[in-house]
């Protein structure tokens, strides 16, 4: 079952001085602490909404294998405009997605894979009788939450009776699902060396043939282009020129030897881009060994560094 993830990153409090995706907290960001200790449980894809220092927070994150979706809006929306935003991109991707504000960072690894363990269609993980971050949803839940029009938000889409009753209070160890973090106060009053990420294994796939030709940047581009269906879009969510992004694409098809992409500009429809059928089924044999080689990854770093403290 594959699980994906919507971070609300948008700043919809305009009275907070201090911006929460981009404050430092242990030895990195309250975003990237988030987007790893997803990846660490094997959450994908990750959709991050931004707004508030749009340009600044996707570049902080442009390496990291997300998709950002911008809410232009966000100084005049409230916060479960841009959880709909998230939910409607990721439906069609996933069949269940975690949910999670950017302030709540320190929720630990183990607590996301409790809640992959539910056999209900949402869960939300328990500290001290109290509900917290993130929450797990079905993507058959998504189209009840796109349609509220109700008071309360997020939180009163999901008091909905078709939802409230399929959420299962999953009881965790975890004190960090409730702990907000909204100044730099609470990030050295509220982070501890227990909530420092653990070394852990990174591992990433290249080929070669003459020269390196296909790897995680290319892979990311073409996802990208496959998800928003625009090259243009691709180029900006990777701060990377327009240019630059063509340039990569041919000197993969020139080893490759046949395209990547079909594109069309302008015209009565607007343009568009997408992956051939052949650039399709080599990304996804990619992402397939990249996913195994992964997998492989930490069961080594087990073997060599799993007693080392």
């Amino acid at each position: 079952m594959k699980t994906g993830a919507v971070i609300i990153a948008a700043g919809h409090n305009l009275s907070q001085e201090n911006f929460q995706p981009l404050m430092p907290i242990g030895e990195t960001t309250v975003i990237r602490r988030i987007i790893i200790m997803l990846k660490q449980a094997e959450i994908d894809p990750i959709v991050i909404i931004t707004g508030r220092d749009g340009d600044q927070v996707e570049k902080h994150v442009s390496k990291m294998r997300t998709i950002c979706l911008r809410n232009e809006e966000y100084q005049t929306t409230q916060m479960f405009d841009s959880v709909r935003m998230g939910l409607n991109y990721v439906e069609d991707l996933c069949s269940q997605v975690l949910i999670l504000p950017v302030k709540y960072p320190l929720f630990l690894e183990n607590t996301v894979k409790q809640l992959l363990q539910t056999k209900e269609k949402a869960a939300c993980p328990v500290y001290n009788g109290r509900r917290g971050h993130p929450v797990l949803l079905s993507t058959s839940l998504i189209p009840s939450l796109l349609r509220y029009d109700g008071p309360g938000g997020l939180n009163g889409a999901l008091r909905q009776d078709s939802i409230n009753s399929s959420i299962e209070e999953i009881p965790v160890n975890d004190q960090g699902i409730s702990l907000s973090i909204e100044t730099e106060e609470d990030c050295r009053l509220r982070y501890d060396r227990t909530r420092k990420i653990p070394v852990h294994s990174v591992s990433q796939l290249y080929l070669e043939g003459d020269d390196i030709f296909f790897g995680p940047g290319i892979a990311q581009f073409l996802s990208l282009v496959d998800h928003t269906g625009s090259m243009q879009t691709a180029c900006r969510q990777m701060h990377m020129s327009y240019s630059k992004g063509w340039k990569i694409v041919k000197e993969a098809e020139k080893h490759l030897g046949f395209p990547l992409l079909l594109t069309q500009s302008g015209g009565a429809d607007g343009g568009f881009s997408q992956l051939t059928p052949k650039s399709k089924d080599y990304l996804t044999r990619y992402l397939a060994m990249e996913q195994e080689l992964d997998q492989e990854a930490k069961r080594l770093f087990q073997k060599y560094f799993g007693q080392t403290p």
